[in-house]
Formats: structure tokens, C-alpha cells, sequence
């Protein structure tokens, strides 16, 4: 995956601002002898059948071993892992016809702020960038908080949302500094707030289809109404600590056309018709405009999507965070389907999804995913977990990928199916080992799936090669071992349904495996 010079030029940023993280070793990695990828071992429970397919997630926060991307099963086997960088929601996603991969790359600001600028990077199977969705300053009039030099920052999407829809089109968030009269709320009359919009953007020019302001709707959504559940406090005193009172989280698209739109601080969803006005609001203390049913209640929550859309009936799932910087250690975090009835406007719960046995408080980020058996994938967020439930609620799996809250985290998590084909050849390494008089060939493929079988060839010449081993894939890397250790030159061939699939370079084995 070839980066951009703006990619490189926030890594490179990034990565002095966070000397520290890179060395952190308080979570165990793998690592390998044929492939410099260092995905973190996942602890892994299971209690019952798992769906297909592989997990994605990104990795952030001081106690990460290494900033990346990363597929891999849930057998604890790594698939594929990017270059270093700041990335958040890594996932698969159709757009015309085929699977592409998807993720928010850029620099993003920690608490109190919780929100990023940059790029959507599109790749297809083979991990070639082929669009990166963006806006600009100049485009939007857009600013950032006052530490950050906006001549560096050449695309302001957020790191919030990447969604593309069924018409082809992506949905992004953005944070927008801007200056606002908070004295209403206590604030000061010459207060700074971060607005918060989202945008329906073409994929491949980033052209701006449809634009939303949440403080050009203060009318309909007053800021007096966020004050029990983020007060202004000593936020919006100046450029640098503006007040993020509305905090957009996830949009989602309806049949109609309209908006279904998640604020962490409002505690709240919010359809917004096609002319940017809001038609409700569903508040999960008060119900807003609806009568919520005695189980139901919610707060600080995230992803909020759209299940089913029939009439005036609405299915709506959430990540129930129940927790923020304001309040927690009280209520659990759980995965919520409700159902919303905009005729008689009540709101039902349908079921929640949590583990009494392993209470998690997730103060922030976190997602819910609905697979096609029914089965359901939550990422918890700043807690680095992801569960798996079973349409009855019960979990079936648990996968750690690191300690604590808040230290290391993966803004959502998934389990979706993906086909790789890499255009960077397999690697190969090779050594000596002295004491069995063996040659022990190491083999990988960083973003293959399909192969199944290495071949070994072995000789003193590129033109006298010949097969030496023929071994079953095992996991990422495979290992064979060769009799003596007089073969100068030596390269692998990856196999997949008995055709050669890929070929390493030709390498030379090492004097030892010490």
C-alpha cells in the first residue's frame, strides 16, 4: 500500500508526537521470521459456533505495541497488517459491484477532544489505494483548533465515519471550529464550539452531494438541551479548547433519502429529512419526541444503524456506551436493537447484547454489527475486546487485544469475508540450523487468503532449482524443514488448488537460526 506525501507527512507527525508507543510491551505480539507484521496475540475464548469470516480492527492508544491495521482469524492467525499509521474504522465494503477495504487515515486528537482530520482510503482485494475521499479548507471554509497548522492539513474528514451506501456514495463526518455566543449556557458570549456536519460525497471526486451543520439547527436542537449530560464547564474560552457539545459519532442513510445521525453528548439520535431539517429526535433518558418502554434507556452512545425500515416501523441498533469522561463504572455497555413506531412515536426495546459475567464500562467509541445468520459483532471501543453474541443473546466468543480502558483501544471492530490478492510477492526466510543438519525455510504471504500449500525449491543456480518440500499451509507462516545444508539458493511457491498462486524471491539460507 503506497502512501500519499500528506499520509506520510501526518505519520511522520504522529509518530513524533508518540515516541513512546512503539515500545510499549505491555500486551504480548507475534512476530515472525519471514515477514517484519507484529499483530498483537489475541487472547480468544470461545463458548459456542462462531460465524464465518475474519476480524478487523485497527489498533490506537499508549499501550499499542504498533499504530496499524489488522485481518486476522479468530484462531489468532494474522491475515494481513498495514504500514504504521493513525487509522480508525478499517472494514469491507461494496462499492460498484466489488469489495473494497475502507479506513479513516490522518491524525487524531485524544480526549478532550475525540475527533480527527484526513483522508478515506478506499483499497481494492489486492491493498492498492485506488481513491482517497477528502475535503479541504478552502472547500468547506473549514478551521481547526488553534495547536494544529491548517496549511498542514490538506483533507478535514473526521475519523468518525466512512459509510458507502447503496447508491455508491460515501458518508463522512467533520469537525469544524468555529466561533459561537455560549453565554445562554454559561459560557462566553465570544465562545469557540466545534460544529459538527456530516457530508453525502461522491467516492471517486469527493464531490459534495448533500452538507448538514448541526449549529445551523440550533433552533431545533438547542444546546441548553446537552448541558446535564456534557455541561460547558471551561470548554469554548478560546480556539484551542472549543466546546464539542454535539460530538456526531455515525450516520447512516434511510430508504427515503433522509438521515439517521448518533450524538455522543446529546445522548441522542436525530433523523434529518432531505432538506436538513430535523423530523425527530429520540432521546435515551427522556425518549425526546417518543414514549420510551420501561427497559429501554441509553446514553453516550455510538454506530447507530438502520435494521429494518418498513413504514413507520424503524429498527435501530446502538452501542449503548453508558459511559463517558462525565459519569461511569455504573451501568454496563451493551449492544441495543430497539424498535421505533413513528405513528404512535414510542420506542421498544428489542433485545440487548451484554455479558453479565464481564462487565465492560466503554467510555467511548464501540460499534454493533449485524451478521447475516444473526448472529452479532461488538467492538467495545476503548475497551480492547470484541464479542461475538448469538441471536439469543448469549456470547460466543471474546477476543482481547490488549489491557485496561482507555489505553488501548479500536474505534469499531468486525467480522466480515474477504478474498486478498496481493500484488507484493510471498516472503521467504531461511537459516541453518546447525544442530539437526537441517535447513529450516520460513514462508508467508501478507494478504493472501487463498493459497493452501507451499512449495520448497532448493539449488545452486536459478536455472537447477528444484522441489525439495511440499507442505500444507499452517496459520500466517509455515515452517519446512530440509535435510543438510547445501542449498545456496532458495525460493517458495505459494499453491492454491494445486496452481501457483505467487513466488518469492530467490534468498540464501543463513549461517544459523540463533
Amino acid at each position: 500500500m503506497q502512501l500519499s506525501l500528506f499520509v506520510t507527512y501526518l505519520l511522520a507527525c504522529f509518530l513524533q508526537a508518540q515516541p513512546a508507543s512503539a515500545q510499549n510491551n505491555s500486551w504480548p505480539w507475534q512476530t515472525y521470521k519471514s515477514s517484519w507484521a507484529e499483530p498483537p496475540s489475541l487472547n480468544i475464548t470461545k463458548s459456542g459456533l462462531t460465524s464465518p469470516g475474519y476480524l478487523f480492527f485497527d489498533q490506537n492508544g499508549e499501550y499499542a505495541h504498533n499504530y496499524s491495521l489488522f485481518i486476522m482469524s479468530d484462531d489468532n492467525e494474522l491475515v494481513w497488517q498495514s504500514a504504521l499509521g493513525d487509522y480508525s474504522d478499517f472494514r469491507t465494503q461494496t462499492f460498484e459491484g466489488k469489495p473494497v477495504l475502507t479506513f479513516f487515515n490522518g491524525i487524531s486528537l485524544p480526549e478532550p477532544y475525540g475527533w480527527g482530520h484526513g483522508i478515506i482510503q478506499v483499497l481494492d482485494d489486492s491493498y492498492t489505494s485506488i481513491y482517497n475521499v477528502s475535503l479541504t479548507a478552502a472547500e468547506e471554509n473549514l478551521v481547526p483548533i488553534s495547536d494544529i497548522d491548517p496549511t498542514q492539513l490538506v483533507s478535514y474528514i473526521d475519523m468518525h465515519e466512512s459509510r458507502i451506501t447503496a447508491q455508491d456514495t460515501i458518508l463522512v463526518t467533520m469537525y469544524n471550529v468555529t466561533q459561537y455566543d455560549l453565554s445562554s449556557v454559561g459560557g462566553p458570549e465570544d465562545g469557540w464550539v466545534a460544529d459538527c456536519l456530516f457530508y453525502e460525497l461522491d467516492v471517486k471526486t469527493s464531490e459534495v452531494l448533500f452538507r448538514w451543520s448541526a449549529l445551523a439547527h440550533v433552533d431545533e436542537i438547542p444546546i441548553s438541551d446537552v448541558q446535564q449530560f456534557y455541561p460547558v464547564a471551561d470548554f469554548g474560552r478560546n480556539q484551542s479548547i472549543p466546546y464539542g457539545y454535539f460530538h456526531i459519532n455515525s450516520v447512516d442513510k434511510l430508504e427515503d433519502g433522509s438521515y439517521l445521525i448518533s450524538s455522543r453528548y446529546y445522548c441522542s439520535i436525530f433523523k434529518i429529512s432531505t432538506d436538513g431539517s430535523v423530523e425527530w429526535t429520540l432521546q435515551g433518558q427522556t425518549g425526546g419526541d417518543f414514549k420510551l418502554d420501561a427497559g429501554l434507556s441509553f446514553s453516550y452512545q455510538h454506530d447507530a444503524r438502520v435494521r429494518k425500515n418498513e413504514g413507520n416501523i424503524l429498527q435501530i441498533s446502538i452501542f449503548d456506551n453508558a459511559n463517558s469522561e462525565i459519569i461511569s463504572g455504573v451501568d454496563q455497555t451493551k449492544g441495543i436493537f430497539m424498535t421505533v413506531n413513528t405513528e404512535t412515536m414510542t420506542a421498544t426495546l428489542d433485545q440487548e447484547y451484554v455479558n453479565p459475567q464481564d462487565s465492560v464500562y466503554a467510555i467511548s467509541q464501540g460499534n454493533v454489527q449485524l451478521l447475516d445468520d444473526g448472529h452479532v459483532v461488538m467492538g467495545y471501543g476503548s475497551t480492547p475486546k470484541i464479542r461475538e453474541f448469538s441471536p439469543d443473546g448469549s456470547t460466543v466468543m471474546t477476543a482481547q487485544f490488549g489491557p485496561g480502558d482507555g489505553l488501548l483501544f479500536s474505534y469499531r471492530a468486525y467480522r466480515l469475508p474477504w478474498v486478498g490478492h496481493p500484488t507484493e510477492p510471498p516472503n521467504v526466510f531461511a537459516c541453518i540450523d546447525q544442530l539437526s543438519n537441517k535447513t529450516m525455510v520460513y514462508m508467508s504471504w501478507l494478504g493472501a487468503t487463498e493459497h493452501e500449500a507451499w512449495k520448497v525449491y532448493t539449488g545452486s543456480s536459478i536455472s537447477s532449482l528444484t522441489l525439495a518440500a511440499h507442505v500444507k499451509r499452517a496459520g500466517f507462516e509455515t515452517m519446512a524443514s530440509i535435510p543438510g545444508h547445501q542449498a545456496p539458493l532458495i525460493r517458495v511457491e505459494a499453491e492454491e488448488m494445486g496452481v501457483t498462486s505467487g513466488v518469492s524471491p530467490i534468498v540464501s539460507p543463513r549461517n544459523s537460526c540463533v
